[in-house]
């Protein structure tokens, strides 16, 4: 990982201090992404990559067992906490007005 993340700075420093003199935002840009996509390479053949891609792997797995709502129950739940935002909404507005009130009360 350490190595991967000296590609990287190294990458961003052929950016932005431009120590070869490239003039043109192409190829600046050009060296920046070689540099993140080899980075990237290294990374994903270390160590830490390999717990990654397995992480990854499990979570796939995972997430075929899980038991996603119908339409029915999304439509019921998606309607349901609208109905509670709006009477929170105007909960808070006149506590909101009450607060107005009583600070026009107080400084008049």
């Amino acid at each position: 990982m350490n190595v991967s993340i000296l590609i990287v700075i190294g990458a961003l420093v052929l950016f932005y201090l431009d120590p070869l003199g490239l003039n043109t935002t192409l190829y600046k840009v050009l060296f920046l992404l070689v540099g993140m996509v080899l980075a990237g390479f290294v990374f994903f053949k270390s160590p830490q990559g390999d717990r990654l891609n397995s992480f990854f792997k499990e979570t796939k797995i995972e997430l075929r067992k899980v038991v996603w709502p119908n339409r029915d129950e999304t439509m019921k739940t998606t309607g349901m906490i609208m109905v509670a935002v709006v009477i929170v909404a105007i909960f808070l507005w006149i506590v909101d007005a009450f607060f107005t009130w009583a600070v026009q009360l107080l400084t008049n």
